[in-house]
């Protein structure tokens, strides 16, 4: 009490001197006296004060009226929902009630008919065995009437027969034996007399097929097993129209039925998971103009076409096998700019990577960056590279090798000791070769240490007639191997001195020399994949453009001359010691993709992969590499490869004659021609076949595709396709594209010949060429 006295006491002292001076302001101003700017100050702090405080508690006091009235809301919505929500529930209860109510009488009603079913069942029974106790006690001799047989036949079907017999009485008397003729007899009079009789109500009721409710339920379930057996079949369904299909869309076919990837708008896939094997082959030369696809009707390119019954003309009719499998043949499109195609291959066999890939991937290379500088063993090519590149490998490093052919020498194993090993060294190798009726022979073989000096260079005679020196690739000519006597065993020796197993070999696309040198060696590095092509594997840079970016070297500038194996032995030793001076990661390039093969291997449950082609793929990381010379090789080599692995690649050639094959050579005196398939010739430089060729190419590739898929297993999805169509014409306007801009860079266009020039007409032209050049086409099945 005494406390609010004081603060009213308080309070009164401040009003009663906030007066005071007031008033004393208010008499200062009436005497005339102006007032100071202290006091104009004064007031005027106080009346903004007093404004502040006023404005503050209308703030105040309006928040409060808000909330309060937020609150009542809130309370009334409350409400009305909590009120909603009993009547919901009564409602449901209600209606629960009334549902269980309904339900208990008719469980009642169907349990008192059951029961009158029951007995008049009963009674139906009584009465047939009081006729047949009747019938049986008769003389034997005498056959029943026909109102007698009516009479029963009304209170039995045929189908009760037997529970007659069994309801019987037994007797010592022979049992009378019902005919089939009886039966007849009985099956007429009950339905003679089945609108009067009591036993109408038993005989079973029958369809328009004459079939009764029984069987008409046991051939609804038939149905119903036999299309879930069905549904459990795989199928791969193309939707129609589909618009234009991609290459990549394959490639990513082959993701989504072996791994857990989102469903592809164009297809429909059933029982995926029951997919367990996907086979691709890949067949250049089957291009839309061979099945008469028309690439402007928009009816052929964005439908599955009807080729069996369209394309009745022509080189396409020899597809004899073809047509058991695929009806429908459907326009794929590859990738690429206006004036380019992208590799087929590379688009089938590349995987965009994920972005979880990409930060793994830049991780790496910012580890790579700060860690030391490696030593030359670290770029020696693993057992698995080896084989992937196709490499000789010596016995002993590979149990599953097979054994060296006659004429084949490996680098001899050194036995372990308690003794540290010696440090390995360096030696750079390049041969070159010619064609001869076995194959490529070695001409001549180059050495250089890691000094840069030339401990061996000899030129070899091979063993076989030669076909082609090669010249504008080996430098050799029949002058320059005049009277050469060293052969191939002698220089092998010279190699073994000098090569041993503290040796690393160094070499570019360094196979190649191993296979004509015969030789198997287990430590390789090879600059074609330590160092990196711009665009990734599977591409592998050239020696030439290597020494031009990195060394700062121009090689292999006389065409005419041909390659030197001593300058490019030197090329791959400096390229070798340069990369060990930089960081890890020099001169390798990371585009945003792996190969397929590695992507379908880092799945939760890892597929495997096999490829089998005459090509070898750098990087591409498939668990098993087949090399093959002929189509023959591929079928054989597939049953094996579909067993082992959940994808299989493989490649057929035989048909790469529809897109022109190699011109005829002039041959000089004694010369033989060559009829293989390993020269590479650019598509611009091939010529037309014959009709008699293609078709003969068509039986082929129909043979085969035939027998591969007769030799995969049921529930294998397979894929075959061309990835474009016929590529010679862009070839061609690309060639003379690339030199008019030389001729451009040196000359003013007047000075250019007319036909030599490349303008807008043409790039439109070359454009166009490439647009159509694009279309290939594929076909798609699941073999049950």
């Amino acid at each position: 009490m005494g406390s609010d006295k004081k603060r009213k006491h308080s309070k009164e002292d401040k009003e009663v001197d906030a007066g005071i001076s007031s008033k004393h302001d208010i008499l200062t101003e009436h005497n005339g006296d102006p007032p100071s700017k202290k006091q104009k100050k004064d007031r005027k702090d106080k009346k903004e004060s007093k404004e502040k405080k006023d404005k503050k508690e209308s703030k105040e006091k309006k928040e409060k009226k808000e909330k309060k009235e937020s609150k009542d809301k809130k309370e009334k919505k409350d409400k009305k929902e909590s009120k909603d929500k009993k009547e919901q529930a009564e409602k449901k209860e209600s209606k629960g009630k009334k549902e269980k109510n309904e339900f208990k009488v008719k469980e009642k009603k169907e349990k008192k008919d059951k029961e009158d079913k029951k007995a008049s069942k009963d009674d139906a029974k009584n009465t047939k065995g009081e006729i047949k106790a009747t019938a049986s006690s008769s003389e034997l001799s005498s056959a029943p009437s026909l109102d007698d047989l009516a009479l029963l036949s009304m209170d039995m079907d045929v189908d009760d027969t037997p529970l007659i017999a069994k309801a019987a009485p037994k007797d010592k008397a022979p049992k009378q034996e019902v005919t089939k003729e009886k039966k007849v007899v009985e099956i007429k009079a009950s339905g003679s007399n089945s609108a009067s009789g009591s036993g109408a109500e038993n005989t079973p009721k029958v369809d328009e097929n004459g079939l009764t409710r029984m069987e008409r339920q046991k051939l609804k379930k038939e149905a119903f097993l036999a299309k879930k057996a069905q549904n459990k079949e795989p199928s791969l369904t193309i939707k129609e129209p589909h618009g234009t299909i991609q290459l990549t869309n394959l490639r990513d076919l082959v993701v989504h039925v072996l791994t857990e990837t989102p469903a592809m708008s164009w297809l429909e896939v059933k029982n995926k998971a029951s997919i367990e094997k996907v086979v691709m082959v890949y067949i250049a030369g089957l291009d839309p103009q061979l099945f008469h696809i028309n690439l402007k009707n928009a009816e052929h390119v964005q439908h599955p076409f009807a080729w069996i019954e369209k394309a009745t003309s022509g080189p396409v009719t020899e597809f004899e096998r073809l047509k058991q499998h695929f009806d429908k043949v459907n326009v794929v499109k590859a990738t690429g700019d206006q004036q380019r195609i992208h590799s087929p291959t590379n688009t089938l066999l590349s995987v965009p990577l994920s972005n979880s890939e990409k930060q793994k991937r830049d991780l790496e290379r910012l580890k790579n960056k700060n860690a030391k500088l490696k030593k030359p063993e670290d770029y020696m090519l693993k057992l698995q590279e080896l084989k992937e590149n196709s490499f000789p490998l010596p016995t002993y490093i590979d149990a599953s090798a097979p054994p060296l052919e006659p004429g084949w020498i490996e680098t001899p194993k050194i036995a372990k000791t308690t003794l540290a090993p010696l440090p390995k060294t360096m030696i750079a190798m390049d041969c070159e070769m010619c064609r001869t009726e076995a194959g490529p022979e070695l001409t001549r073989v180059t050495l250089i240490d890691s000094n840069g000096k030339t401990i061996l260079d000899e030129l070899v005679m091979p063993e076989n007639p030669i076909l082609d020196y090669l010249t504008q690739y080996s430098g050799m000519t029949a002058v320059r191997l005049e009277g050469v006597t060293t052969r191939l065993a002698d220089v092998q020796k010279k190699v073994q001195q000098l090569v041993n197993y503290h040796t690393i070999l160094v070499g570019h696309s360094l196979e190649n020399d191993m296979a004509v040198l015969k030789l198997a060696h287990p430590f390789i590095i090879d600059t074609s994949i330590t160092y990196h092509h711009t665009r990734g594997p599977p591409y592998r840079p050239g020696l030439k453009w290597l020494s031009q970016k990195w060394l700062n070297r121009q090689i292999q500038v006389n065409s005419a001359r041909g390659h030197d194996s001593a300058e490019d032995a030197l090329s791959c030793m400096d390229l070798m010691k340069l990369k060990l001076t930089k960081p890890a990661g020099f001169g390798e390039y990371s585009p945003d993709n792996e190969s397929l093969f590695s992507r379908l291997s880092r799945f939760m449950k890892p597929r495997t992969s096999a490829l089998i082609d005459a090509d070898a793929f750098a990087g591409l990381n498939a668990q098993t590499t087949i090399r093959t010379q002929t189509d023959a090789e591929v079928v054989a080599a597939v049953p094996e490869a579909v067993k082992n692995h959940n994808f299989v690649w493989a490649r057929l050639r035989d048909l790469e004659i529809n897109h022109g094959k190699a011109p005829p050579l002039e041959l000089e005196e004694g010369q033989l021609v060559d009829t293989g398939r390993a020269s590479k010739i650019s598509s611009a430089d091939k010529v037309q076949a014959t009709t008699t060729e293609i078709r003969e190419g068509v039986r082929s590739i129909d043979e085969s595709i035939a027998a591969i898929i007769d030799s995969v297993p049921a529930r294998t999805a397979v894929i075959v396709t061309s990835g474009q169509g016929d590529h010679r014409d862009v070839s061609k306007m690309q060639n003379k594209q690339r030199d008019f801009l030389a001729l451009r860079k040196a000359l003013a266009l007047g000075e250019i010949p007319i036909k030599d020039r490349f303008l807008e007409k043409d790039v439109k032209l070359l454009e166009d060429t490439v647009e159509e050049a694009k279309h290939g086409v594929f076909f798609l099945m699941v073999k049950q």
